[in-house]
C-alpha cells in the first residue's frame, strides 16, 4: 500500500466516524470494548456507571461518548468535573479514554479528546486532568501530543 492510499483509507476512516453520546443498547458492545482494550472485563464497573449516573440531573452527570464507526462501537471517553478536590477549582478530568486496537492511529482518540475540551470549556473550566500509567507509553504520548503536561501532584500509593 502506498501512503497516498492509506491516507486516503484513513481519510475515510475519519469522515465515517460518529461521536455520539451512548445509548442504553451500547452496554454490551462498551463493555466488551473495554474487555479487549484492558484484557480484563468489567461488566459491573460500567452497568454501575450508567445505572447510577443515569439517575443524577442532567447537569451533573458526567460526559460519556462513543465512537461508532459503521454501527461499530469502537471508542470510548469518560469526562466528568470535579470540584474542589486537592483545594482546586472546578477541572474537568478525563476518566477513560479508550480507542479498539484495530481502529487506533486513526483519529478517533483525537476525535474523542476534542469533545471532551469543548465540552468543559463551553463550561468555563481552565483546566483539564488525567492519569496515565508509568507503562503505558502510547497512553503517554497521546496525551502529551495532544498538549497534556505533568500537572503539580504526585501520586501517593499505600499496598494494603
Amino acid at each position: 500500500m502506498t501512503e497516498r492510499t492509506s491516507v486516503r483509507k484513513r481519510a475515510r476512516t475519519l469522515m465515517s466516524v460518529l461521536i455520539r453520546a451512548p445509548r442504553a443498547e451500547d452496554m454490551e458492545a462498551i463493555i466488551a470494548l473495554d474487555a479487549r482494550v484492558t484484557g480484563e472485563a468489567k461488566p459491573e464497573f460500567w452497568r454501575h456507571k450508567f445505572v447510577l449516573e443515569s439517575a443524577l440531573p442532567a447537569g451533573d452527570r458526567p460526559l460519556v461518548r462513543v465512537a461508532e464507526v459503521n454501527g461499530r462501537i469502537v471508542g470510548v471517553l469518560v469526562g466528568e468535573i470535579r470540584s474542589w478536590e486537592f483545594h482546586l477549582p472546578p477541572t474537568g478530568w478525563i476518566t477513560v479514554l479508550m480507542v479498539d486496537p484495530a481502529h487506533r492511529r486513526r483519529g478517533i482518540g483525537r476525535r474523542l479528546l476534542a469533545e471532551a475540551l469543548e465540552y468543559f470549556r463551553e463550561r468555563g473550566l481552565r483546566s483539564v486532568r488525567t492519569m496515565v500509567g508509568w507503562a503505558d507509553g502510547d497512553v503517554l504520548s497521546f496525551f502529551t501530543a495532544m498538549g497534556f503536561d505533568r500537572g503539580p501532584f504526585i501520586e501517593l500509593e499505600k499496598s494494603l
